[in-house]
């Protein structure tokens, strides 16, 4: 989707609130008159992809470029928000002492509302089979928009449990504000990704979903389910089928280098499946590489350092793996040739985008304009994902679980597993994702499954003190933005503690 003008179209700004949700849009277009050809499809359809990495000013809450890149990183035992960062709303997620009040939580939830009332006017429109176009076509924006909207779901289900489930077959005139079930609404994640399995090509323009996007996010999603807190005992398996489909025909395979993963020459390389898609320019750059990132001379390392890494993290490495030392660094970057002193501060740093360091070499002048995609699955991630879920499914890790999570354990220079309980297999998947995955946005996720989250960050008091403090049982849940259990005049139930 790179290199795509976005254009914002009033009659696709509708929000989640019902204050907005029952009146009429504003603006000189309307819906009938707009969706006049496959183009008109595809221009809303580009406003409906615009809520996972959009960075303009408050808009950028919410999205990879603030809100998600605090919420299911900062607070786990892979990174924290460093104190002297000038934003609160960031600190109050890495430590835990943020309420229905607090900015990121809030606006998260209405990204992603933002992006699914989008996704239902397209699915609305092209369900009324009135402009000619080839089949296609219409089956390739039927998938994307049913694929974008199980993903907002599944974000939201994830941070917040159950939610008002608004679909483009909604009545919103009698629509009430209340919430779905952690199982309704995962039902209706499920149907959407299933929508869009079938619906979507095997081959899009970069940075749209295609049918394997979709598949592995079925698998995400069936393995989220087996664990904490639905605990579906049906659902590991199905993961683990789709997973399997995904490593056995999607054509997509690990980098001879872990280091290559993360490269700009290989964001559209064989192992990824589907990112946030970013160009280095003003209105579309990200900041991956400048929130993460060690300290130095700025002209040369572009990066705040907001995010850093957790010592436990380090040390949780062994010192043969390939990875550690790329992901995690204690040191200044000091020239263009990215020359290294060390910090000698105590901290370490999350270092996995890296601006080039010579301001002539690196094609962009303002830390804003990143061009560093972000992976929201890539291969390694489905590898893992089967491994965990066929252990579940049959208590046990048979060959193609041990091949699965040892192809990854190979590149990164470590032994094979073999011969593991099915406890022991779940945490060497855990522990995997951990040192392969960091800093993409997974980790709270997966302590969450696995019921692990407490205990975790408590047992991490060298590098985040305040999260060990702060976190209670209630913590695996974010709170419903108070604005919205408000607007819904009391039909939004709070979060339990909050």
């Amino acid at each position: 989707m790179k290199k795509i003008t976005i254009i914002i179209l009033t009659v696709l700004f509708f929000s989640a609130c019902t204050e907005q949700l029952d009146i009429t849009p504003k603006g000189n277009l309307e819906l009938g008159n707009f969706f006049a050809t496959p183009e008109d499809f595809d221009l809303a359809l580009t406003g409906a992809y615009d809520p996972i990495g959009v960075h303009q000013m408050d808009r950028g809450y919410g999205s990879y470029f603030k809100g998600l890149l605090m919420m299911g990183r900062a607070g786990t035992d892979e990174m924290y928000v460093n104190q002297g960062f000038w934003d609160a709303t960031g600190k109050e997620i890495g430590n835990y002492t943020y309420t229905a009040f607090s900015r990121i939580p809030g606006t998260t939830w209405e990204m992603q509302y933002i992006g699914i009332s989008r996704c239902n006017v397209v699915i609305g429109k092209i369900k009324e089979n009135k402009v000619v176009m080839p089949e296609a076509t219409k089956a390739r924006i039927l998938g994307e928009a049913s694929f974008l909207r199980g993903f907002y779901y599944f974000q939201l289900v994830r941070f917040y449990g159950g939610v008002p489930i608004i679909t483009d077959e909604t009545n919103l005139n009698k629509f009430k504000n209340i919430r779905g079930s952690v199982a309704e609404t995962y039902s209706r994640i499920i149907a959407d990704f299933k929508v869009a399995e079938e619906n979507l090509p095997t081959l899009n323009e970069s940075g749209r979903a295609t049918k394997f996007a979709a598949k592995s996010f079925l698998a995400k999603a069936y393995l989220q389910m087996s664990g904490e807190p639905l605990k579906d005992p049906s659902a590991a398996a199905n993961a683990a089928k789709y997973a399997k489909d995904v490593i056995d025909n999607g054509g997509y395979d690990l980098e001879a280098n872990y280091t290559d993963v993360f490269s700009l020459e290989k964001e559209h390389g064989k192992e990824y499946i589907f990112s946030v898609e970013y160009i280095a320019t003003d209105n579309e750059g990200g900041q991956l590489a400048t929130w993460d990132g060690p300290p130095g001379n700025w002209t040369f390392t572009l990066s705040y350092s907001i995010c850093n890494a957790m010592p436990e993290l380090y040390n949780s490495y062994s010192a043969t793996d390939k990875r550690r030392d790329y992901n995690v660094v204690n040191y200044m970057v000091t020239d263009a040739t990215g020359k290294t002193e060390p910090t000698n501060d105590g901290r370490y740093y999350a270092f996995k985008w890296r601006h080039n360091p010579d301001p002539a070499k690196r094609g962009y002048s303002t830390e804003w304009q990143s061009p560093y995609n972000f992976p929201l699955t890539r291969f390694a991630d489905i590898l893992l994902v089967y491994a965990e879920a066929q252990c579940r499914a049959d208590k046990s890790p048979n060959a193609d679980a041990y091949a699965a999570i040892n192809r990854i354990r190979t590149r990164a220079g470590l032994p094979n597993l073999s011969g593991l309980s099915e406890s022991a297999f779940l945490s060497a998947v855990l522990d995997e994702r951990k040192w392969e995955l960091c800093y993409e946005g997974h980790r709270w996720f997966d302590l969450v499954r696995y019921g692990k989250l407490i205990e975790v960050v408590r047992a991490c008091n060298v590098g985040n003190p305040f999260a060990a403090t702060n976190i209670q049982n209630h913590h695996v849940l974010f709170p419903i933005p108070d604005k919205e259990i408000l607007i819904s005049n009391g039909d939004l139930v709070q979060n339990p503690n909050y």
